[in-house]
This record gives C-alpha cells, sequence and structure tokens, in this order.
C-alpha cells in the first residue's frame, strides 16, 4: 500500500500549483499551508478548480448532510480507479472479481411493497453481497425474516454506506443474513476514505485518501487519538481536486501498533427520520432531490437548504437566498408533492428565504433535514 510522505505530499502541491488557477499563488508552501477548501469555496470558484484537460466527465449530484447543493464531476478513468479502489476492499470479505451486487435504494424500504420487491430481486438474482444504508438493511432483514425468506447461498457479507451502522442494528442484521456487515465511509465526491477490516474496525485507504484531523478553531492538527474535524485529500480525483477538504464529520485517527493500519473512528451521529403516526421515513428519500437543488443553486442562486418537519403533515423549507419567497412558488409545488408520497398523506409546505442558516451547536453541521416532533408526541 502506497502511504503518502511529506515528499509526496510536495509533489502533489507542486502539481497543484501547476496546473490549477486557484493553487498559482501557492508558491513556496508545503501541502499543510494550503488552504481548507469546502463545497461553498469550490462551488463558488469551479473554473479555478477544474481541470482544463478534463473535458469527458460523468455528472452526479450531492448535498450530502449539510444541505449545500453541489455538482460532482469524475471522468471515466476516475470512476474506474475508485471502483478499484472500493472492489480491493471488498475482495477481503471474499468478493469474487464477477460478482453480482443488490444495491438497495434509499426510496421507502419501510413500505411492504417496496420490501417486497427486494426480497424477491435477492432471491432471483442470488447476490454476493447486499450494500445499503444500515436502516434499509434493517428493514430488508426484518421483513425476510418475518416472512420467512429463504437466504441465498451466495451471500458474503451486506455492506453499509451514508449511514452510521450502530451496533444493535449490526446484530439485528447479522444474526438474519448470517453473514457480516461491514461498514463504509466515504463521499460521493471521491468514494471510499475508509472501509472495515476484519476487526470491524474503519480502516483508511492510504493509497486513495490522505486524511487530517484539525481542531476547527486553529486550523491545527490534534494529537493522535483525540477528535477533532476530519479533512480528506483525494489522491485520484484530478477533473476537480478534492485538496484538504471538509467532510463535514467529526472524528480521530491512530495508527494500529499491531497491523501499522490507520484507524479511522468517527463521532456517532444521530440519524434524522421523517416521523409519522406509527411508522419513521430515513431522511436518506431526500437524496432523490439532489439533483434538483443543485438546479436551484446554479440558476437561482439558492446557497444551502434546510427541510424541517414540525408536525406529522407540517413541513418548512427554508432557502439561503437573496430571492424572494415569491420566485419560488414551482419549487413549494414539486417539494408539497415529493412530501406527499414519502410520508403517504397529504401535507402542509411552508417556504421562506432567509440570508444564512445558522449551524448546529453541537455538531456544527447545518443539516439538510431537521425534525422537530417530540419522541411522545402522538399527533397533531
Amino acid at each position: 500500500m502506497k502511504v503518502f510522505t511529506p515528499g509526496h505530499l510536495q509533489e502533489l502541491t507542486d502539481e497543484l500549483r501547476r496546473t490549477y488557477p486557484f493553487y498559482n499563488p501557492y508558491t513556496d508552501v508545503d501541502f499543510h499551508q494550503l488552504p481548507i477548501t469546502n463545497k461553498h469555496l469550490i462551488a463558488g470558484n469551479r473554473a479555478l478548480f477544474e481541470h482544463p484537460d478534463a473535458r469527458r466527465v460523468i455528472e452526479s449530484f450531492t448535498s450530502g448532510t449539510t444541505g449545500v447543493p453541489f455538482r460532482c464531476v469524475k471522468t471515466p478513468e476516475e470512476i474506474w480507479g475508485l471502483s478499484l479502489t472500493l472492489y480491493k476492499h471488498r475482495k477481503k470479505w471474499g468478493l469474487p472479481s464477477r460478482h453480482r451486487m443488490l444495491l438497495l435504494s434509499n426510496r421507502l424500504l419501510a413500505e411492504p411493497r417496496s420490501l417486497r420487491h427486494y426480497a424477491e430481486r435477492m432471491i432471483r438474482e442470488d447476490p454476493h453481497f447486499i450494500q445499503g444504508r444500515a436502516s434499509a438493511l434493517c428493514a430488508l432483514a426484518e421483513y425476510m425474516r418475518d416472512g420467512g425468506y429463504s437466504l441465498p447461498s451466495s451471500l458474503l457479507f451486506t455492506q453499509n454506506w451514508g449511514e452510521t451502522l450502530h451496533g444493535s442494528q449490526k446484530e439485528r442484521i447479522e444474526e438474519v443474513f448470517r453473514v457480516p456487515c461491514v461498514d463504509y465511509y466515504g463521499l460521493e465526491e471521491f468514494w471510499c476514505i475508509a472501509f472495515a477490516g476484519q476487526s470491524g474496525q474503519l480502516e483508511i485507504d492510504e493509497s486513495a485518501v490522505y486524511v487530517e484531523i484539525i481542531d476547527s478553531a486553529s486550523g491545527l492538527h490534534v494529537e493522535e487519538g483525540e477528535f477533532g474535524e476530519v479533512l480528506v485529500t483525494s489522491l485520484i480525483m484530478r477533473s476537480l481536486p478534492y485538496v484538504r477538504y471538509r467532510t463535514g464529520d467529526i472524528g480521530s485517527i491512530r495508527r494500529d501498533p499491531e497491523t501499522g493500519r490507520l484507524l479511522l473512528q468517527l463521532l456517532p451521529v444521530r440519524t434524522s427520520q421523517i416521523r409519522l403516526p406509527g411508522a419513521q421515513v430515513h431522511s436518506a428519500v431526500f437524496r432523490y432531490l439532489d439533483k434538483f437543488f443543485w438546479e436551484l443553486a446554479a440558476a437561482r442562486g439558492v446557497r444551502q437548504f434546510q427541510i424541517v418537519q414540525n408536525t406529522f403533515t407540517s413541513f418548512s423549507v427554508r432557502l439561503a437566498t437573496e430571492a424572494s419567497p415569491s420566485e419560488f412558488e414551482d419549487v413549494q409545488t414539486r417539494l408539497s408533492a415529493f412530501l406527499h408520497q414519502a410520508a403517504g398523506k397529504p401535507v402542509k409546505l411552508s417556504l421562506e428565504t432567509v440570508s444564512r442558516l445558522e449551524a448546529d451547536p453541537v455538531s456544527g453541521k447545518i443539516p439538510s433535514f431537521v425534525c422537530r416532533i417530540s419522541s411522545n408526541e402522538e399527533g397533531e
């Protein structure tokens, strides 16, 4: 495994300065003196960050957990490299080169019709592994257990992505599927950052990323094992470089003295749920709106968004923009229809525009979804 040394980091710094206009002014500096970047900075200066020769790119869209609309681009060669990185980790869990995957959708897995669809696909397609969010894996496991479904003999493991995998979830998934449930930490921007090893701990892929943990206030590195803000530099992405890039997560890193692996521990974050009478729907359903909000950012200057659930059937959307609410009537109509589908009943949706959204005082993030219904609330 290639581990980036100070010499390699300086080579990367020189390459950045030669190639990208944003980094042209940073002469005679070392890597750790380069500016910390984030979605806002890159989105506002894309022409300065984009590689001049990256013509053929594939788009995807993300807001992650921070409500910042963002267009990701990757060349086919970068996608190939990122895919190989993921396969390398999955291979540790026995995955053959010719394999079958069942990818669980974010959309409404709590509905029996959707769960039945995936249970039947699982039997029909005989996958080697199932990939989905922990909440979706749990829902499918419980549905198949309660329905008396038989499991395919080909199944090697299940893989969580995009959510915190809690111990109780892991036990439930493994109890039903009778294979390991492995964790994965990555971003849509450059995919794999860390993947679970045999010990269950997240191992940073030092051939694909360089990870720093800093104190947010000072910008300085914290001691090994101490928690701080997670910055990641992709060693694969060049069409759009992600250098000292804010993930929005809090974690710590330490070198395992026995294996030499660099281990990442993330602070567990309580995942948000759309609350309904007698049920919950994971807020990951809003990932289907990533492209929609990015288009709003590109065309109407929406810097950030936040959807708030006030009651079981009452929501509000807050847009950080200088435009007035009257300019977003079509947005209100579309979001109302989407939330109606997610909640399974008509909903009320108000829309307001604000100059800025305030970060959560604990996590420091501006979440794209907030539920304000108390756990003991029975209805409106």
